[in-house]
């Protein structure tokens, strides 16, 4: 019963998140539309008053692009999202807002910090006494370098997908342990959401499947 509650209620959390996603597209769109008056504003502003026009001009679009990547972190949910995010909402201040070097300086750290952070300690990746385990909704191309495997990126764009079309050319189902071997990599769902997949362990081999 308790399980069964549980997964409803994540079931509505992804349902709203996919609703606040929707809502953004619709505000990023609407705001767009401002775009295209910032070129008759800055066409009409004097050449010394210009730069205050542009600086506002640069901060609409940044927040533009800040709400889109805002869609893109609620509907993957990985960690790296998180970091686009935060990288661009950096840009934007040190662009916009930043008034002495010392405020550049603390942004260049600030974007330095979260680089280390990606390198060093590989954020969607945890490890168990074998494997690495990531969410599904990971892009293939991410998933190869983070593991350093070379799973052919035409069998599904996110790892979750390849997992979801193996099933379906084996005929099987989706099922927490079901495990399958590709080129050097061997993986296996971990954790499902009703009939989702949510997280999966994908272990390198060191040798590759010659049957795919």
């Amino acid at each position: 019963m308790k399980g069964k509650v549980s997964e409803k209620i994540v079931k509505g959390v992804f349902i709203l998140e996919a609703a606040l996603a929707l809502f953004l597209i619709a505000g990023v769109i609407v705001g767009s539309y401002d775009l295209f008056r910032y070129f008759k504003i800055i066409y009409d502003t004097p050449p010394l008053q210009t730069f205050q026009v542009l600086q506002t001009f640069l901060g609409h679009t940044l927040t533009l692009v800040i709400g889109l990547e805002l869609v893109i972190m609620l509907v993957k949910h990985t960690p790296s999202s998180v970091i686009e995010v935060l990288l661009y909402a950096i840009a934007r201040k040190m662009i916009i807002e930043s008034k002495t070097m010392l405020d550049i300086l603390l942004g260049i750290m600030a974007i330095a910090g979260l680089f280390a952070i990606n390198k060093v300690f590989a954020p969607g990746k945890f490890f168990v006494q074998e494997g690495t385990i990531v969410n599904s909704a990971m892009s293939t191309r991410e998933v190869n370098e983070l593991v350093d495997v070379n799973i052919p990126e035409n069998l599904g764009n996110t790892i979750g997908g390849v997992v979801a079309r193996l099933c379906m050319e084996h005929e099987e189902k989706p099922v927490i342990g079901k495990r399958f071997h590709v080129s050097d990599a061997e993986i296996s769902i971990v954790s499902m959401e009703g009939e989702l997949i949510q997280k999966i362990k994908v272990i390198k081999t060191g040798k590759k499947d010659d049957m795919l």
